[in-house]
């Protein structure tokens, strides 16, 4: 049959949960047709992630992050940095089809409308930072790149003083690491910390502001300060899901603990008491959320949720004495301990919300009751679309919904019967993997959480969705690149032609896969892609209609994990370096015998494996680690062992990227941390973090073209961000340029070095100093460049 193209062949993927036996459907979207079947089981290993389709895997190692260490406010001296980095989308994603063909902008799990501006609205994003608008948001801007890290949890706006902002960062339901809790006393401008995370916790699932009284819950329990956040006291221990204070009496509290049920507090969280008078047993459930009527404080809604399931949804009408179910459905399957909220309408008691997934292929997207829980109606669907994975809802002072999920943000003015899409401006999608073009400068490919793999095709911040749901690593066929490859999850391989694609996925069905797999197109021939799984897969034929895969190694290179990263030679097909989950590095250079080439190498995940064009024997590995050896460089493919050049690299900064420009000797490394760039010239003895032209965020990849002369950022949070490099002089060994290398170039560097003059750096770190003199020298003594 022929299956419409534009979009993954409309494609959906509805993974079962793990052990229930259902098999994984393939859905046209277009008809609804179920296109195939997959088998229970198929993909085993993956059982404790309960589900393929939707989030990643709780804390995985892609989307943590990781604070800046050690950081202070803008304005401290910094030491200058080369590069100057600019954003260039996307901003939106366009044409995305959850959001039906309209915008996405990436994932909100937290909204905070201004009390009595409804124009003006704060919103936490995932992994972007949060982000504000003031004319109801037609335009957003970003609010928070310079702090310490991008992961959030909850903003706040204070009530009593709507100029006071607060920001709790680390996102609860993903597992992200955060740093505390900010605060800014004017709208957003500027912030400070005001609680670390020995205080209020890493992740943040509640924050309530009543002018000096800040509530805080998270994975580290329930938190409170009297006195704006000078001083901090935790009154409730373990994994705390969710928090509501009454609207007409601030000293009642309701907190809930995850497993154990719903605590409230009488004397403003000073002591608390269970209620669970009607509620289901502890133990049976892993996450609660709820909400408490503003028009009847006595009225609670609560959603009780036991991994993708829910195990009810209760309702208290004596403030949490007694407790009874509604007459909810599975609202969330299959992704409640992802996507789950409830809110109760400021009109009425009895208008509930639940968000969900998605009515198009799970139980339902957006729910409302107008009845207390009686009735339930779905609110999205048909030409009504909202994206999926629904995260929060907030309401404005007239009353206007804001709802927040996985492709940004959405408002309704009639009570949900209608929703308008206002993500023209949010820019922030979360990238695991970005692609350049070879030779323009203009195009990309992003693979994304949720929001697909959109490809910039121009200069312009709009990026087009090309492939829907999750996307992964992602590549332009060098000689024909209206020919590009992106993935799917669990390393489903898509070829596509313009806008059609092609399903080239390889026999590796039964294997462990990485949630993010690898796949690259070697560099010596454009028809050959090398895959990993739990071992490595190649084709020679990747343009043919079905084409062939072989399994070049055994498992043993997964060291009984997956692979992470593969990398091949340029001028030596056979020559591939593959790095796995447990931090093993595995090397063939004949294509068909593998040898562990581990030696100095620790243990961890590895993030990137960068192999000299040049010298096929001189690689460097990169890991996610935080502490000791992160970056190590071989000149014998490993033979011989592994150096560490990891040098100053801060501890507590992971290196989740790495890019090497062999332009230079010695090479420029960089480094993509969970908040920021770092940059060595030296080859790793030290290292330069990136200036304010970049946000602290989390960096998913970094690529250069060596042609073009430029570096991308794919964030994990902030979207791609691009920054100039500099050509590499002809000769600087030659510094007068006269045609040989003698005494008269050290007499011309030296009086151009001892005047400061910005053509001595020559090793390009931004300053003219000693270094500059080590690199001329050691270029000059061999009589090269």
């Amino acid at each position: 049959m022929h299956i419409p193209l534009k979009h993954l062949l409309s494609l959906v993927s509805i993974a079962a949960l793990a052990g229930c036996g259902v098999s994984e459907r393939i859905v046209d979207k277009d008809t609804g047709m179920a296109l195939a079947v997959k088998p229970a089981g198929v993909i085993a290993e993956h059982d404790e992630e309960e589900f393929e389709m939707g989030p990643a895997p709780y804390g995985h190692y892609r989307i943590v992050g990781e604070p800046v260490p050690d950081w202070q406010p803008p304005g401290f001296a910094q030491r200058a940095n080369p590069l100057t980095w600019t954003f260039i989308g996307p901003r939106p994603i366009s044409s995305e089809y959850w959001s039906g063909e309209a915008n996405a902008g990436g994932r909100v799990v937290s909204i905070a409308p201004h009390p009595t501006d409804a124009n003006t609205v704060y919103i936490g994003t995932a992994s972007g930072g949060v982000w504000k608008t003031t004319n109801g948001g037609t335009t957003w801007t970003p609010l928070t790149d310079t702090l310490s890290t991008l992961n959030h949890g909850a903003v706040a706006v204070d009530p009593v003083t709507p100029t006071t902002v607060y920001a709790a960062t680390g996102e609860y339901q993903s597992g992200t690491n955060g740093d505390g809790l900010f605060r800014s006393l004017d709208s957003g401008v500027t912030w400070a910390r005001i609680a670390t995370t020995a205080q209020v916790g890493s992740r943040c699932s509640g924050l309530v502001v009543n002018g000096q009284t800040i509530h805080v819950t998270g994975s580290a329990g329930y938190h409170r300060s009297l006195n704006g956040g000078a001083n901090w006291s935790t009154l409730l221990s373990g994994s705390c899901s969710a928090l509501r204070v009454d609207p007409v009496n601030p000293q009642i509290v309701y907190v809930a603990r995850s497993g154990q049920g719903i605590y409230k507090s009488t004397n403003g969280g000073g002591s608390f008491a269970l209620m669970n008078n009607g509620l289901p047993a502890a133990g049976s459930y892993s996450r609660i959320v709820m909400d408490i009527s503003k028009t009847n404080p006595q009225v609670l809604y609560a959603a009780f949720l036991s991994g993708g399931n829910s195990a009810g949804v209760y309702k208290t009408t004596d403030a949490g004495a007694t407790w009874t179910a509604t007459a909810a459905p599975n609202f969330c399957y299959p992704q409640c301990s992802y996507d789950a909220y409830v809110g109760v309408s400021p009109l009425s008691e009895n208008t509930v919300f639940l968000g969900g997934v998605d009515p198009r292929y799970a139980t339902a997207g957006i729910l409302r009751s107008l009845d207390g829980g009686a009735t339930w109606a779905e609110m999205t669907g048909n030409n009504n679309r909202v994206h999926p994975d629904h995260h929060t809802i907030a309401w404005g002072p007239t009353n206007i919904i804001w709802e927040g999920n996985d492709g940004g943000v959405w408002k309704s003015t009639n009570a949900g019967v209608t929703w308008t899409n206002v993500n023209s401006t949010l820019a922030a999608s979360q990238m695991y993997h970005i692609a350049l073009h070879p030779t323009s400068t203009a195009r990309f490919l992003g693979g994304t959480q949720d929001n697909g793999t959109p490809e910039r095709t121009a200069e312009s911040t709009n990026w087009p969705q090309l492939q829907t749901g999750d996307g992964g690593f992602s590549a332009f066929d060098p000689t024909t690149t209206t020919r590009r490859y992106t993935t799917y999850v669990y390393l489903t391989l898509y070829r596509w032609v313009n806008s059609g694609a092609t399903d080239i996925s390889g026999p590796w069905s039964g294997d462990s896969i990485n949630w993010i797999a690898p796949f690259v197109i070697d560099p010596n021939s454009s028809t050959t892609i090398v895959a990993g799984t739990n071992r490595v897969w190649r084709t020679t034929d990747a343009t043919a209609a079905t084409p062939t895969w072989t399994a070049l190694s055994d498992v043993n290179v997964s060291d009984g994990n997956t692979i992470n990263y593969i990398a091949v030679a340029k001028g030596a097909s056979n020559t591939i370096y593959s790095g796995n989950s447990a931090g093993g590095v595995w090397v063939t250079t004949n294509g068909t015998l593998w040898n562990r080439r581990s030696v100095g190498l620790p243990s961890g995940q590895i993030s990137t494996i960068v192999i000299d064009p040049s010298n096929p024997a001189r690689a460097y590995v990169a890991y996610y680690n935080t502490t000791g050896g992160r970056v190590f460089r071989t000149t014998t493919t490993g033979a011989s062992g592994w150096s560490g050049v990891t040098g100053t690299l801060p501890s507590g900064v992971a290196a989740r990227a790495l890019a090497v420009d062999f332009q230079y000797e010695p090479p420029v490394l960089y480094v993509g941390a969970g908040s920021g760039v770092y940059v060595s010239f030296d080859d790793g003895a030290t290292w330069t973090k990136n200036d304010s032209t970049l946000p602290n965020v989390n960096i998913g990849s970094l690529a250069i073209n060596t042609t073009t002369r430029q570096i991308v950022a794919g964030t994990y949070g902030r979207g791609a961000w691009r920054a100039a490099l500099a050509s590499p002089p002809t000769c600087f060994a030659d510094f007068n340029n006269d045609g040989g290398i003698d005494g008269a170039d050290v007499e011309a560097f030296f009086t151009a070095w001892g005047a400061g003059s910005a053509t001595a750096d020559v090793n390009e770190d931004g300053g003219v100093d000693g270094a500059d003199v080590e690199t001329f020298f050691i270029a000059w003594q061999n009589g090269g460049c």
